[in-house]
């Protein structure tokens, strides 16, 4: 989704490179514009190339609007790539990659009525997030770290296991050394992680132990939390896919956490 924040559509690929580079930098900081477009015949583009390498996601980015009415017919792309290698967003930096190839956008308004666009279809394509080890257990530290201190707690180590259940399901293991003043203590945190076909990733069964009374004074104040996000689905895309239908879902996981899909308009799942 692209919003352009105009009511007007851009009259050249000019001015449509200007629109999208203004509106990705409202929500990354960017080195350097991330829109790149090769021009056919205004509005059949040979290609649009956005790059997000090395950008950051801002502490207080705009959100996601919302298209309310009619979506009519906008551009066509011969080739429409997304590269973002690393992408920080906060605590965590992932890796992100998408292509498709003979894209049609359509145009929409939202509650301002300015014009957003959105996929509405591609022969095919693919996308790839990916995140290292590392990166996930900084994600973790810091989130339990966010819950811990309310109560005095330090959080020391984290080390994330990961086992793969199937193609859409891995189990997680979470082990973590806490400290309150000079007491110490391990704890884990189990549960699984389940990726549906249209990229929403669930976490489920979370539990925390551990041994002693600084375990357990942890796990107490961890468990409102776990209970809180247990269940609870995470979009990784949250991007309308229009006609287009997500195939070959995986989540894998070696020295990176990795999510890929195929899609195409006339794929079947």
């Amino acid at each position: 989704m692209f919003p352009l924040h105009t009511a007007i559509f851009p009259s050249s690929a000019t001015d449509l490179a200007r629109l999208l580079n203004e509106s990705l930098q409202r929500i990354f900081i960017a080195e350097s514009d991330p829109v790149t477009i090769h021009q056919h015949s205004y509005p059949h583009l040979d290609a649009i190339s956005i790059s997000l390498d090395g950008a950051r996601l801002r502490a207080d980015p705009p959100r996601p609007p919302v298209i309310s009415g009619k979506i009519s017919s906008a551009l066509e792309i011969d080739q429409l790539t997304l590269s973002a290698s690393p992408l920080s967003l906060g605590p965590i930096a992932v890796n992100l990659s998408f292509s498709a190839r003979e894209v049609q956008l359509g145009q929409g308004k939202d509650s301002n009525d300015q014009i957003v666009l959105s996929l509405e279809s591609a022969t095919d394509g693919n996308i790839e997030i990916s995140a290292t080890q590392t990166d996930l257990e900084a994600l973790i530290a810091q989130l339990a770290q966010n819950q811990g201190s309310k109560q005095g707690i330090t959080i020391d180590n984290v080390q994330l296991k990961l086992r793969q259940k199937s193609a859409h399901s891995l189990a997680a293991e979470v082990h973590l050394r806490v400290r309150k003043l000079f007491l110490r203590a391990s704890i884990q945190v189990t549960g699984q992680l389940e990726l549906d076909d249209q990229l929403n990733l669930e976490l489920s069964d979370l539990n925390c132990t551990g041994d002693g009374g600084i375990a357990t004074l942890a796990c107490g104040i961890l468990k409102p939390y776990l209970q809180k996000i247990n269940g609870h689905e995470f979009p990784l895309m949250s991007l309308p896919l229009g006609k287009i239908r997500l195939c070959d879902v995986r989540l894998t996981v070696g020295d990176e956490l990795c999510v890929t899909a195929e899609f195409g308009s006339g794929k079947e799942t």
